[in-house]
């Protein structure tokens, strides 16, 4: 099943496996050993005041390089998807919208952290809690978008082949548990349930590979007579 990808294509459906293997172990090196996801205040403050090691700031940079490499992922992703016509075409403007939101919102929940590095010397542990809760709070809403994001890439799969119907099913049924676990809780960032979207990064991640691979699967052509499976561009 060779699709003829070009080095381009490659490329860009390897960007989805860098965007996780970036994220994870950024964020592993920038906050080490998470002890508590909800700490007191002046844990916050003291972390706020704290200078920064080199290991924490090659963790943020990868981080930050991670969300970037997803989005020229999304970008071949949503391109690729496009080609292929029908439903799959506005479902891949859905998930491009919904990829987008994700990474805007995560990279503009680093606002409340860097706000309280610049300004711990006036901040209150109180202060502190609130801007250390805004972070964790943006990041249980791209929950939200992520699941969008999922369930729209998962029906666009399903409507054309794009990859086999394990794929396409695992991703609708991931989105919308994530959708629906977040809203279930709130967007309550200590009590969600991140479970359905560490497993939808799993997902991303193998996609990714297979795709960088192998590329996606052929259309068959022609009805009533005998078909021949076409590349589709991608």
């Amino acid at each position: 099943m060779d699709n003829n990808l070009t080095l381009s294509d490659r490329i860009g459906a390897a960007c989805g496996a860098a965007y996780i293997l970036l994220i994870n172990i950024g964020n592993g090196l920038a906050s080490g050993a998470s002890e508590d996801p909800h700490p007191t205040g002046a844990k916050d403050l003291a972390d706020f005041a704290a200078h920064p090691t080199f290991r924490e700031n090659a963790g943020f940079v990868m981080e930050v390089t991670g969300f970037l490499a997803f989005l020229f992922f999304l970008g071949w992703l949503v391109h690729a998807l496009r080609e292929r016509g029908g439903a799959a075409a506005w479902l891949a403007g859905v998930a491009g919208i919904a990829g987008t939101l994700d990474i805007a919102i995560k990279l503009g929940s680093a606002a409340p952290i860097v706000t309280g590095e610049i300004d711990h010397r006036e901040l209150t542990p109180t202060l502190a809690r609130v801007l250390a809760d805004l972070n964790g709070a943006a990041f249980v809403i791209t929950f939200l978008a992520f699941g969008t994001f999922l369930l729209a890439v998962g029906l666009a799969v399903l409507a054309s082949g794009f990859l086999g119907r394990v794929a396409g099913w695992t991703a609708v049924v991931l989105g919308v548990a994530a959708i629906a676990l977040t809203l279930a809780t709130h967007v309550d960032p200590v009590n969600a349930n991140p479970i359905p979207f560490l497993l939808s990064m799993v997902w991303v991640l193998v996609v990714s590979i297979r795709l960088a691979w192998k590329g996606p699967r052929r259309v068959a052509v022609g009805a009533g007579e005998t078909t021949a499976a076409v590349p589709v561009p991608a």
